[in-house]
């Protein structure tokens, strides 16, 4: 076997990649390794013995630090680690960091031992990872869209100016808290669910909420985001931005509201030039039928067929006033001409006033109608609105009461407001046909018992009238047995 050879100290420092040196009280270098030819240019037997000139090495604005250092370390003080910026023979810029071990002699600092590492690299990582910080912090800081970064459980960590200037808090109020909290009860619900979803899928797409702001107010916002995965691919947290779209979704609310309306408007439009044309028409017919017949035959006909006739005559000439009647209040009602006038009402009179208006038409078909009242009943409504609700309710009644029928007029005090129940037993309506009598787009109306001819518009003109009174109005009808009309009133302040 060969004679093996062990290496000395200065063999082994001299394969180190870093500079390793050390230096006298007075900055003579004591020892250098081979590495200071590499990277400073210079022979290690040029720098050898000879006296550490910084200010050929070190910038110059790093040269006081460096001075201040060295005399802090003799002085006793352990200083290591800083970084300088250094240059080599060829004046190659590098980054290096300084660490120092204190030579003693008999306790006193008499030298140091240094390793010089470069760094050059990492620092110009650092810079560059320093640079797309700040890059990335000034695009988070002047985000026009409210972003907040939250953890796998939904608390928020982080939030920018914008997320703070639309939902007004601080951030010291919102970082910790829960997302969920911002949000309305079922909102919360669908959040939590999105949240366990979010394994299968790594991106938050086109969620609305309402966000509820610190002042109450709510805002209908469109919630994006992606999903951050840690290196095991465990969901991480997530970075979310949202866009207030309150404004757009409440336009989109009135287009929908002016559609709805317009075609509303061209259905009472249709519907106005369908009772001109046919039924305003019709009892004119009879009207102008019936009486030139009359006053043709005069002579001829025996008493019995003259009663018949003027009878016809006068259904007819009821059912053209009733009608105009409707009309026009119907009429003013839509261009919102029609008078509003509140006040304290007796219940009482009004019932009493239609029945009497309308006892004729119901003695034509033997129809009793009941009233018995225990007390007086008020309201507080307009007048007109409510007499010709209740008029119509009645002649609506009799209308499709069958002969031998009778109407109850039912009145009573029902949570805080007057509720008056119409009720016959008369043909009744479909539970399919109930929806389509207060829609005017509908055309919905059937004929009476005998015939009588219906328009569809006095119930529409009713539940228009109730409602403009802050009223509700309800139908309950069975086919064959009867239907019962009820609508509330409210009460005169002194009734509550």
């Amino acid at each position: 076997m060969g004679e093996e050879r062990s290496f000395n100290r200065s063999e082994f420092l001299d394969l180190l990649p870093e500079i390793i040196l050390e230096l006298d009280e007075d900055l003579n270098i004591k020892f250098l390794n081979q590495s200071c030819e590499i990277f400073l240019g210079f022979p290690k037997n040029k720098l050898l013995n000879k006296k550490l000139v910084i200010e050929d090495f070190v910038v110059s604005e790093d040269i006081p630090r460096i001075k201040e250092n060295i005399t802090k370390i003799f002085q006793g003080t352990q200083i290591s680690g800083n970084s300088y910026k250094i240059f080599n023979k060829n004046n190659e810029l590098f980054t290096v960091e300084i660490y120092n071990n204190p030579v003693k002699k008999n306790g006193k600092v008499v030298g140091i031992r240094v390793i010089i590492i470069d760094v050059t690299e990492k620092e110009k990582k650092r810079l560059e990872i320093s640079s797309r910080e700040k890059h990335f912090r000034q695009i988070f800081q002047n985000l026009p869209l409210p972003y907040q970064t939250l953890d796998k459980n939904g608390i928020i960590l982080d939030v920018n100016p914008s997320w703070i200037e639309s939902m007004k808090y601080s951030r010291d109020e919102i970082i910790g808290k829960n997302f969920t909290t911002l949000l309305t009860e079922k909102d919360q619900i669908t959040f939590k669910e999105n949240l366990t979803n979010f394994n299968t899928n790594d991106e938050i797409c086109k969620n609305e909420f309402d966000l509820i702001k610190k002042n109450g107010t709510k805002i209908h916002v469109n919630f994006q985001g992606k999903v951050e995965y840690s290196n095991n691919f465990q969901i991480q947290g997530f970075h979310c931005v949202f866009t207030d779209i309150t404004l757009q979704r409440k336009s989109e609310q009135k287009l929908i509201e002016s559609e709805l309306r317009l075609r509303e408007l061209n259905a009472t439009k249709d519907k106005f030039f369908s009772i001109i044309a046919h039924d305003l028409k019709n009892p004119f017919n009879d009207l102008i039928g019936f009486t030139q017949l009359l006053s043709m035959n005069i002579d001829k006909y025996d008493k019995s067929k003259i009663e018949q006739f003027i009878n016809i005559i006068h259904q007819s000439s009821e059912l053209a006033y009733n009608l105009l009647e409707n009309l026009l209040d119907w009429s003013r009602s839509q261009t919102g001409t029609l008078n509003f006038e509140p006040e304290k009402i007796s219940i009482n009179n009004l019932i009493n006033e239609s029945i009497e208006l309308l006892d004729s038409m119901a003695g034509n078909k033997n129809i009793q109608i009941y009233s018995e009242f225990e007390s007086e009943f008020y309201a507080y409504a307009d007048k007109n609105m409510v007499r010709t609700i209740i008029r119509n309710l009645i002649s609506n009644a009799i209308k499709y009461t069958n002969q031998g029928g009778h109407i109850n007029i039912v009145c009573s005090i029902n949570n805080k407001k007057c509720k008056i129940s119409v009720i016959d037993n008369g043909i009744g309506i479909s539970a399919e046909n109930i929806s389509k009598i207060f829609k005017i787009d509908e055309s919905y109306t059937t004929s009476g018992t005998e015939r009588e001819k219906g328009t569809g518009l006095g119930l529409i003109l009713c539940k228009e009238f109730i409602e403009k009174n802050n009223g509700k109005f309800y139908v309950n009808s069975t086919l064959e047995k009867g239907s019962t009309f009820t609508f509330t009133l409210p009460l005169p302040e002194m009734e509550f």
